[in-house]
């Protein structure tokens, strides 16, 4: 069966994550996370373990702490839905680009995404997901302009 609503919505979720790790807004991480969800993230090196959307939140918002730009980008995405419309899993390829503030280095990093999803009350949340790091490079521009993000922009509901 497919369900190609079911998968935009899940696409969408997506995006919305991007959106809250770019913006820096982890306290929203609780629209697509669920409270339960088991985060494991491989970072070649070490692994870590969070529960729920709280404890990851507070793990990102320390670890971008370095950098005055980051931006979370979804390079792609896979989504298979079971049969009974409320358990989904897939696969989402991501980059980050960052900039480090005392050094002005610029960085990306490249991983993907394991992810369960599971749909409560109509909603589509991460119920469980496991992070591989897959590359890591450093760039050596030593200049850039950094610009904040427009404060006034960060709810769409209230744009004119």
């Amino acid at each position: 069966m497919d369900f190609p609503e079911e998968r935009q919505k899940i696409s969408d979720l997506h995006a919305k994550y991007a959106d809250i790790c770019s913006r820096q807004a982890f306290h929203e991480l609780d629209t697509v996370i669920s409270g339960e969800a088991d985060i494991q993230l491989d970072l070649r090196g070490k692994t870590l373990s969070f529960k729920g959307p709280q404890e990851l939140g507070d793990f990102i918002a320390a670890s971008i702490e370095p950098f005055d730009f980051f931006q979370f980008v979804v390079k792609n995405a896979v989504i298979e839905i079971e049969e009974t419309g409320v358990n989904a899993s897939g696969r989402l390829w991501m980059s980050e680009l960052r900039h480090v503030r005392d050094t002005s280095q610029w960085s990306t990093i490249f991983g993907v995404y394991h992810d369960k999803y599971l749909k409560a009350a109509g909603k589509w949340r991460i119920s469980a997901r496991q992070y591989h790091s897959l590359a890591r490079i450093n760039h050596g521009l030593d200049d850039c302009v950094i610009f904040d993000f427009p404060e006034d922009l960060h709810d769409l509901r209230k744009r004119d």
